[in-house]
């Protein structure tokens, strides 16, 4: 037993002179790398604390969709912060300034305290996107350019990429105004296609059953038109529009 204790005695002194010898040759680690110190700054105080300022950079990334190759010189971990190489980052500082001019206004305008006013932020225009264009605005770009058919595909690449965030409006009202527009300036096919695509969506909707009836008169097939003023009244039974197209429709028969 005496033997048993002296072995546990002597492996334990072992190991605490191993660990020592390993505490004597290990090199220490060296102290963490200290981050350079922000220059060029032009809009933001010199002593900015360096989190807060990394804080507003990503609510600028957030609001407009990007990253910060964006505006900044370089890539991730060697960015180029100082460097005003990049013609976004001088457009981004003109940007920062409007809207602190707005924001500065906004009292006087609304008759508002300055702490009731709603500040102007990235946000409040870009909603996500580097070019805050509206959806009609990027439908009416891709018909003018590519046709309906492109028109069509790209709502449905924007819908699948964007939907259920503050980027687009993607509610049921959207696209029939684009639709009203284009049967007016005597495009009823374009309209059609927008319109029918709305119905994929929002098959219950009754605005755009009426928009597929003006785009069929326009095109003069009337049979059309009184089926789709039809289901406008099958949906909305008191829409006193429709119900007189469609007698005035069906008396011409």
């Amino acid at each position: 037993m005496r033997r048993l204790a002296f072995g546990f005695v002597a492996f334990g002194t072992a190991l605490l002179m191993a660990a020592a010898v390993r505490a004597q040759t290990t090199p220490a680690p060296a102290p963490p790398t200290q981050p350079p110190p922000l220059t060029n700054l032009q809009l933001y105080p010199k002593d900015i604390p360096r989190p807060e300022l990394i804080a507003t950079m990503q609510g600028f990334t957030q609001a407009l969709g990007v990253q910060c190759t964006y505006c900044h010189v370089g890539q991730a971990p060697q960015f180029d912060f100082a460097s005003d190489a990049k013609p976004q980052k001088t457009v981004a500082r003109k940007m920062i300034l409007m809207s602190r001019e707005v924001t500065a206004k906004l009292p006087e305008i609304t008759g508002k305290p300055a702490a009731e006013v709603t500040r102007l932020r990235c946000a409040t225009c870009h909603r996500g996107l580097a070019v805050p264009k509206l959806l009609p605005d990027v439908l009416t770009d891709t018909l003018n350019k590519s046709g309906a058919a492109a028109a069509v595909q790209q709502y449905r690449d924007l819908r699948k990429q964007y939907y259920g965030g503050q980027s687009y409006d993607f509610s049921e009202n959207a696209l029939v105004p684009v639709a009203l527009q284009l049967t007016n300036a005597n495009k009823p096919d374009d309209a059609l296609a927008l319109l029918q695509l709305n119905a994929e969506y929002y098959p219950n909707h009754a605005p755009t059953y009426g928009g597929m009836a003006q785009a069929y008169l326009k095109k003069d097939d009337k049979e059309n038109a009184v089926r789709n003023f039809e289901k406008v009244l099958q949906l909305d039974p008191n829409n006193q529009q429709a119900k007189r197209q469609l007698e005035q429709l069906k008396s011409s028969k």
